[in-house]
């Protein structure tokens, strides 16, 4: 049976409409398998390039790849962090020079005295996972994985899961779901030469750590409770995390596919509607510097988890 055979429609056609030529990029590389050679993927990857919500971010951008703010993560889900890390959401071109120089004035940012005004996370002793990972995806997306700078990074997430166990005095100093989340998210992005056996143990130890709860339920540690957006369904997100995006961190990570994933694949599949779509909220739209279909983003996402765990002719 394939994964298509669990959808209650077909999603592909909304998926690949015109207007929204980052989901069309995207959906032909993950959904239809297209290979960056093939015209309408290069197309369409133009096309996304060009128009919102990717040309939107890089329009701001400054000549020294930074955009306004006092420091990296000011004004919040609008400075240069946050702007690097929806256009790797948003599937942006990791090889445009743009995008690359975004990427090195992070790390150079990073590895200033002033930390980019981040010292207050990566000074402290544990902590602050979710931005560290993010981090270490962004930058690895755009070229600069196996970058001497981006080093302490990975030794500080490493040393986060092995001695803290993702621990985050946000979260209470409990071990946190969305900083592990986002630990796995970032590490699993790494190219190989970088994936030392230390990280494949962090790897495995975020795995377990996330697959020893129930996903769907997201009664994790710490002193709130599951938050109130784990069981919806939204994007994008930043340093948050819920169902779904749990599920494609451990398929970033290789264990999409251990069967303790099951159930909150099931959760996901009974949200479709008869179309084979997922709606969803963009909770953060306010915040945007474009709007974006929050329901197409999800339901693209949901396709490409399905279509790994079960494949195209999964008994």
């Amino acid at each position: 049976m394939s994964w298509r055979a669990l959808l209650k429609g077909d999603p592909v056609p909304w998926l690949l409409e015109r207007r929204d030529a980052a989901v069309r990029a995207l959906t032909l590389r993950t959904i239809l398998d297209r290979g960056p050679r093939d015209p309408e993927v290069r197309e369409a990857q133009q096309r996304a390039m060009a128009t919102p919500p990717i040309s939107t971010i890089l329009r701001s951008q400054r000549a020294n790849g930074e955009w306004a703010g006092p420091n990296l993560s000011q004004p919040k889900y609008h400075g240069t962090h946050w702007a690097n890390l929806m256009l790797v959401e948003y599937g942006v071109d990791g090889t445009d020079p743009r995008v690359r120089r975004a990427a090195r004035h992070v790390l150079e940012e990073l590895a200033s005295p002033g930390m980019g005004g981040m010292g207050w996370a990566l000074e402290s002793d544990h902590g602050v996972s979710c931005f560290t990972g993010n981090v270490v995806r962004y930058v690895s997306l755009a070229g600069y994985g196996n970058d001497e700078r981006l080093e302490p990074l990975i030794q500080r997430l490493v040393r986060d899961s092995k001695k803290f166990d993702a621990a985050c005095a946000i979260n209470g100093d409990e071990p946190c779901a969305w900083g592990y989340a986002r630990l796995l998210w970032g590490l699993a992005a790494l190219p190989d030469p970088a994936r030392t056996r230390e990280v494949q143990r962090t790897l495995r130890r975020g795995i377990e750590f996330l697959l020893s709860y129930r996903v769907e339920r997201g009664r994790y540690p710490g002193p709130f409770g599951a938050s109130y957006l784990w069981r919806q369904l939204s994007f994008p997100l930043f340093y948050q995390a819920d169902v779904l995006f749990v599920l494609r961190a451990l398929d970033a990570a290789g264990a999409l596919r251990d069967d303790r994933t099951q159930p909150a694949i099931a959760w996901l599949l009974a949200r479709q509607d008869g179309r084979g779509r997922w709606g969803a909220r963009a909770p953060y739209a306010d915040r945007m510097p474009s709007k974006v279909d929050a329901s197409k983003w999800v339901t693209l996402q949901v396709c490409t988890l399905l279509k790994h765990a079960f494949g195209e002719s999964a008994a």
